[in-house]
């Protein structure tokens, strides 16, 4: 794909990402919070910190790192964004039977397990890539 299509590409992504952060803010209440992993190294293990309101149902993948939302709805439709360069996937270490593949600068969605309770994921691709999607 060319650069500048790419470029184009990644604005759009990026606008839509900011219009959908600006209704969930104006309809959210004050309890939404959202959880951020980032690695400690590029080759390390991630942590949690708090991040930006976002979609209740949305997981972001950027710099290698997935921003997750505080929880999700059993059975909802979860809507992965990657905005890196690089494919990923989202996939549970255990039970949880979820495991989706998203290219460079794109999106995807799967269906969140039907049973309350916490699933850890990692991308299988980059293995420092982790997180945890609570669903109740």
């Amino acid at each position: 794909m060319p650069i500048a299509s790419r470029r184009r590409r990644t604005c759009l992504v990026a606008a839509g990402c900011l219009l959908a952060v600006g209704l969930t803010a104006s309809c959210s209440s004050s309890s939404d919070t959202a959880t951020a992993t980032t690695p400690t190294s590029p080759t390390g293990t991630a942590s949690q910190s708090a991040g930006p309101s976002m979609s209740a149902t949305t997981i972001t993948i950027k710099d290698f790192a997935f921003t997750v939302p505080a929880s999700v709805p059993t059975g909802a439709t979860v809507t992965v964004m990657n905005m890196d360069d690089m494919k990923h996937t989202v996939t549970a270490s255990g039970a949880g039977g979820f495991d989706v593949t998203i290219d460079a600068n794109g999106t995807g969605t799967f269906t969140a397990p039907a049973k309350p309770g916490t699933y850890p994921f990692v991308c299988s691709f980059h293995g420092n890539m982790k997180a945890t999607l609570v669903v109740g």
